[in-house]
C-alpha cells in the first residue's frame, strides 16, 4: 500500500481510506465494515463529507446535533458535513454496520435523492442490507490504488448510493401503490415524519415524503387530528422545548435552536402565546414544583 490509500484491518474492523479522485463531482474517501464491541462509542464534530451507514446486525444509538435515534438492523443513517454526531453500540446487542464516505459537488443532491433531506439522518432500508455489505466488501478486497481499481471503486460507490436511492423509491412506491390508501395511514405517516424530524421539517417535506399534495395533506390531517400539520409541527417543537426547559439547564437560546427556531425572540413569543408564560418563567415555575 502506498500514500494514495491506507487499509486498516483488525478482527473487528476492516476499512480503507483513499485519497485519489476520478472526478470532483462525486468521489469516495473512506469505506469499511465494523463489528462493534459492546458500548463502543464514536464521536465526531464538524467532520467533512457524507458518511452513509447501513446497520447489518444488532442495535445502537445515533445522536446528530443533539437528537438521538435508537437504531436497529435494517436501518440506514447518515452524518453530513459539519454535523456534530456520536453513535454508540448497544451493550447487549452491539451492532455491525458497513459504510461509505463520499463527497463532491453532486453529493448533496444524491443524498437527498436517497431521502436524506435536511434534518433527516435515519431511514428504513427497503432493500436487502446485505447488498450494501457486498459492495463495501468488493472495494475492500481490491485496495491497491491502481487506475483500474480507482475506476472500479468509483463505480461501486455509485452502486452503493443508487441502492440507497432505490430503497427510498421503494418506500415511496409502498405509499403510492394504492390511491385508496386509508386516510388514517397518510396522517400516521405525516405524524411519524414530523415527530422524527420536527426541528427542520417543513410541511412541503412531509407531503413530498408521503407522496400526496400539500393541500390534500392539510385537509385530511386537520380532519383527523383537529389541527393543521403546521400547528401540529409547532406543538411538537414546543413540547420538546418544555421538556428541555424542565430537565436541562441549557440556555433558552440553545433550546430554541435545538427545536428548530433560528430566532430566539420568535421562539419566546410563540412559546408565551401558546403557554401563557415566557420560557424563562415556565422553567422557574415548573422547577419550583415538587417532583
Amino acid at each position: 500500500m502506498n500514500e494514495d490509500s491506507i487499509l486498516f484491518e483488525t478482527p473487528k474492523v476492516r476499512c480503507l481510506e483513499y485519497f485519489k479522485r476520478l472526478t470532483e463531482e462525486l468521489y469516495l474517501t473512506f469505506c469499511g465494515i465494523e463489528h462493534c464491541l459492546p458500548g463502543y462509542l464514536y464521536h465526531t464534530e464538524g467532520r467533512p463529507a457524507y458518511h452513509l451507514h447501513v446497520v447489518l446486525e444488532g442495535r445502537g444509538v445515533l445522536s446528530v446535533n443533539g437528537r438521538q435515534h435508537d437504531m436497529h438492523f435494517g436501518q440506514m443513517f447518515i452524518t453530513k458535513p459539519g454535523e456534530e454526531a456520536w453513535y454508540q453500540a448497544d451493550e447487549n446487542d452491539p451492532w455491525v454496520y458497513c459504510w461509505m464516505t463520499f463527497d463532491g459537488t453532486m453529493a448533496h443532491r444524491y443524498t437527498e435523492d436517497a431521502g436524506f433531506y435536511p434534518g433527516v439522518n435515519v431511514l428504513e432500508c427497503h432493500v436487502d442490507p446485505r447488498q450494501f455489505y457486498a459492495l463495501v466488501k468488493r472495494v475492500l478486497d481490491f485496495p491497491e490504488p491502481s487506475p483500474a481499481n480507482l475506476m472500479m471503486r468509483t463505480g461501486i460507490m455509485l452502486e452503493y448510493i443508487s441502492l440507497a436511492v432505490h430503497s427510498n423509491s421503494k418506500a415511496d412506491d409502498s405509499v403510492r401503490r394504492s390511491r385508496d390508501y386509508p386516510m388514517d395511514d397518510y396522517v400516521q405517516y405525516a405524524v411519524n415524519f414530523i415527530n422524527e424530524n420536527y426541528p427542520t421539517a417543513k410541511i412541503g417535506d412531509v407531503a413530498r415524503y408521503i407522496g400526496i399534495h400539500r393541500s390534500y395533506l392539510t385537509n385530511i390531517f386537520k380532519a383527523k387530528m383537529g389541527v393543521s400539520p403546521q400547528e401540529y409541527l409547532m406543538q411538537c417543537k414546543l413540547q420538546h422545548a418544555c421538556k428541555l426547559l424542565i430537565e436541562t439547564s441549557l440556555p433558552i437560546q440553545e433550546i430554541a435552536r435545538q427545536v428548530g427556531y433560528d430566532n430566539p425572540l420568535t421562539f419566546s413569543k410563540t412559546f408565551k402565546t401558546f403557554y401563557g408564560l415566557s420560557p424563562r418563567n415556565y422553567r422557574l415555575k415548573h422547577k419550583a414544583l415538587p417532583e
